[in-house]
C-alpha cells in the first residue's frame, strides 16, 4: 500500500512540472498604455516648384512615443496614402526610434505624385504613424491626418521646334512644339489638328526671324506622310492628310519629316472591357484641355496606353513616377473600381498620366 502512495505522489509532482513548463511556454500579451499621437503642420499645402523654395522644407510630421507598458526599442513607420484608399498601397518612412520627418517641397511633391495625386489640382492624402517592437508584441497605429496638397507638374524644357499653322491662325509664339529629348536635332510632339486648310511649318523659335522648314518633298500613306524640309524661304508649306490628332517628328539634320495620325486607348488586365489583354479600350480626346480620357471600371492588375489598336506606338511607366515612357513598364491599378485614368501628351518630352 505505502509503494501505490508514493508512486501516486510521484505522478502528481511529475504532472505539476509538466502543467508549469506549459504555463512558461504561453506568450507574454503586452497592454498597450496608448498609441502615438501624429501631428502634420501643415495640414493644407501648395508645393512650389521655384528655384528659390523647392529644396526648402515644406512639411513636418511629428508624434508622440507609443507606450507598450515597459521600455521597449520602438520602430516606427510614417505611412501616407492618397485619402479612400484605406492605406492599401501607402508611401512608407522607416525612421526607426524618431519621431519627426519633414520633407522639402521637391521631395513631397514626388511623393504626392507617387502616391496618384494629379498634378496642378488639389487632391487629399491621409497619413499614420505604426509603431512595431516584434512579433510577440500587437502593432499600433496613430491617429489618421488628412492632408490637402496641390503638386505640381515637374517639366524639363528641352530643345524646341514651334508649329505654327493654319489651324492656329500662323502664329508662332502662341504654338504648340515638339521637342529634342536627346538634344540631337530629332523633334518629336503630338498636336491636334481640328482643321482649316492642314498645313503648318516649322521654326526653331516663336517668330518668323530665324529658321523656318517648309516642304521638300512628301509621299502620303493613308494617315501617314514621310518626307524631307528645306530651310529656303521660299518652301512650301507642309501638311497633314486629314483632321485629326499628330504626332509630328522632325530631323533637323537628316532634313526629314513625318506625320501619323493617333487615336489612343489602354489595354490591359486591369480594365475589365479590355478582357485581360484583349481589346482596346478607347480613350476620348477633349480639345479644350487637350488630354485623352476614358472611364472604366477595373480590378486590380496592370495596363498600358498604345495608339492605332497597335503596339508600334505605346507608352509605359518604368520609374512608377507617372510620366510615361516608350515601351515603357505595365501600370499598376492596386484597388477595383471605376477609374478615370488621363493621357496628357501636351508637353513634348514630359508625357504624363493620372489614375482617379
Amino acid at each position: 500500500m505505502k509503494n501505490w502512495v508514493n508512486r501516486l505522489f510521484i505522478i502528481s509532482i511529475a504532472s505539476a512540472i509538466l502543467v508549469s513548463c506549459k504555463k512558461d511556454e504561453t506568450r507574454t500579451v503586452v497592454k498597450v498604455g496608448a498609441a502615438s499621437a501624429l501631428t502634420v503642420t501643415p495640414t493644407t499645402l501648395v508645393l512650389d516648384s521655384s528655384a528659390a523654395n523647392r529644396n526648402n522644407n515644406a512639411i513636418t510630421f511629428s508624434w508622440t512615443g507609443a507606450d507598450f507598458g515597459y521600455p521597449a526599442g520602438v520602430n516606427y513607420t510614417l505611412q501616407i496614402a492618397k485619402s479612400g484608399t484605406n492605406f492599401a498601397n501607402p508611401r512608407e518612412a522607416s525612421l526607426n526610434g524618431g519621431t519627426q520627418q519633414k520633407y522639402s517641397h521637391a521631395d513631397f511633391n514626388q511623393l504626392a505624385l507617387l502616391a496618384g495625386l494629379p498634378p496642378g489640382s488639389t487632391g487629399q492624402l491621409q497619413a499614420r504613424v505604426r509603431a512595431a517592437v516584434n512579433s510577440k508584441v500587437d502593432t499600433t497605429y496613430s491617429n489618421v491626418v488628412l492632408i490637402s496638397v496641390k503638386p505640381y507638374l515637374v517639366l524639363i524644357n528641352y530643345p524646341s521646334l514651334w508649329v505654327p499653322g493654319d489651324y492656329q491662325g500662323w502664329d508662332p509664339p502662341t504654338a504648340p512644339k515638339i521637342s529634342s529629348k536627346n538634344s540631337n536635332g530629332i523633334y518629336e510632339g503630338y498636336i491636334n489638328i481640328p482643321g482649316g486648310t492642314l498645313q503648318f511649318k516649322f521654326t526653331s523659335d516663336p517668330d518668323w526671324n530665324h529658321t523656318n522648314y517648309g516642304w521638300a518633298s512628301s509621299t502620303t500613306n493613308g494617315n501617314s506622310v514621310t518626307g524631307t524640309i528645306s530651310t529656303s524661304g521660299s518652301a512650301g508649306n507642309l501638311f497633314v492628310p486629314s483632321a485629326g490628332y499628330y504626332r509630328m517628328k522632325a530631323n533637323t539634320g537628316a532634313l526629314t519629316w513625318e506625320v501619323l495620325k493617333t487615336t489612343w486607348a489602354i489595354i490591359g488586365s486591369a480594365p475589365t472591357a479590355s478582357n485581360n489583354w484583349s481589346n482596346d479600350v478607347p480613350m476620348t480626346y477633349n480639345a479644350t484641355t487637350k488630354l485623352w480620357t476614358v472611364t472604366t471600371n477595373c480590378v486590380a492588375g496592370e495596363f498600358k496606353f498604345r495608339a492605332n489598336s497597335d503596339w508600334g506606338i505605346n507608352f509605359g511607366d518604368t520609374n512608377a513616377d507617372l510620366t510615361l515612357e516608350y515601351d515603357g513598364a505595365n501600370i499598376a491599378v492596386g484597388i477595383a473600381g471605376s477609374r478615370t485614368i488621363t493621357l496628357d501628351l501636351r508637353v513634348p518630352g514630359n508625357y504624363t498620366y493620372t489614375i482617379q
